[in-house]
């Protein structure tokens, strides 16, 4: 699973917390709310449009916002008032043209020490200086590898394991890959033979098998990915939504992966690790690796 940083009870530094599963550990919450309801700290109005979720680590608020459709931005504002600390421009809105009523920002940041990583709608991942704003690098995972989402544009929110930067440009040439969080260099690309779409759905970490891989929603299906190589590993087709919604994020339990769709239902599937042990007979060699069998004659193989 993925693994903990030193965090405070009440930091919530990526997409659904600090394990990536919704689940919070802070204690001492009220039972219930009082009668009057909870008291209003503060209320800000001007944020822009957006589906962001707020990440939030050491009394910042972070989140992303878009302006039109040519402006789409990453905030960090103060958890205790709700002023705005700075924002920084990432680039346009994806996709505005196919969908005309529903273009925005539709990630949520990733915090790590003194950096924060973003990714808009239209493709553009930032590794930016979280008290300043400043951007360390920067690149549009559509241009730079032939990338293509569907009809929403980009929603996923990136995942930090170890010294990469996972996310998935979509379609045939390097439907996911892993940058190095220091640079935006390219550790590795998996291009997928079903060319999948990137989807809306955000990746997690599963180890099964001392195995490590990236489980992830695309817009065919469920796969697993090699964490350290960008090898495919596996793909489970039956949760895809039938109206192209494949927004939800799997959730992981030892060797069980969940997912759902909208519109069409969930299923769980078990990761085991496979053994494929040659034979050879009448002169040939036959082994299986992943889903493919291969056959040698025996003087061939070198």
């Amino acid at each position: 699973m993925i693994l903990p940083t030193l965090l405070l009870a009440d930091n919530w530094p990526q997409w659904r917390g600090p394990q990536r599963d919704g689940i919070s550990h802070e204690t001492g919450l009220l039972a219930q709310w009082p009668k009057e309801g909870p008291k209003l700290l503060w209320e800000v109005s001007n944020m822009g449009r957006g589906y962001s979720t707020p990440a939030v680590v050491n009394g910042r608020l972070f989140l992303m916002e878009s302006e039109g459709l040519e402006n789409e931005s990453v905030m960090a504002l103060d958890a205790r008032d709700g002023k705005r600390i700075w924002s920084t421009r990432l680039g346009n809105v994806g996709n505005p043209k196919q969908q005309p009523n529903f273009p925005t920002a539709r990630s949520t940041p990733t915090l790590e020490g003194d950096l924060l990583y973003a990714q808009s709608s239209d493709g553009d991942v930032a590794c930016l200086d979280a008290k300043t704003g400043n951007v360390r690098w920067k690149k549009n995972i559509r241009n730079e590898y032939g990338g293509k989402t569907a009809e929403w544009a980009y929603a996923e929110s990136p995942l930090l394991d170890g010294d990469a930067l996972v996310c998935a440009p979509g379609g045939s040439a390097a439907t996911v890959i892993a940058l190095r969080k220091s640079t935006g260099d390219l550790i590795w690309k998996c291009p997928l033979p079903e060319a999948d779409d990137a989807g809306f759905s955000s990746a997690i970490v599963v180890e099964v098998g001392g195995i490590r891989e990236y489980v992830r929603l695309l817009t065919k299906g469920l796969v697993g990915i090699e964490a350290s190589t960008g090898r495919f590993l596996w793909r489970y087709s039956k949760p895809i939504s039938k109206y192209g919604a494949n927004i939800q994020t799997p959730v992981a339990s030892g060797d069980y992966v969940f997912c759902s769709s909208t519109g069409t239902g969930a299923g769980v599937v078990k990761l085991e690790k496979a053994w494929a042990y040659p034979v050879v007979a009448d002169g040939r060699l036959y082994i299986r690796d992943n889903n493919v069998l291969w056959c040698y004659a025996v003087g061939s193989v070198k």
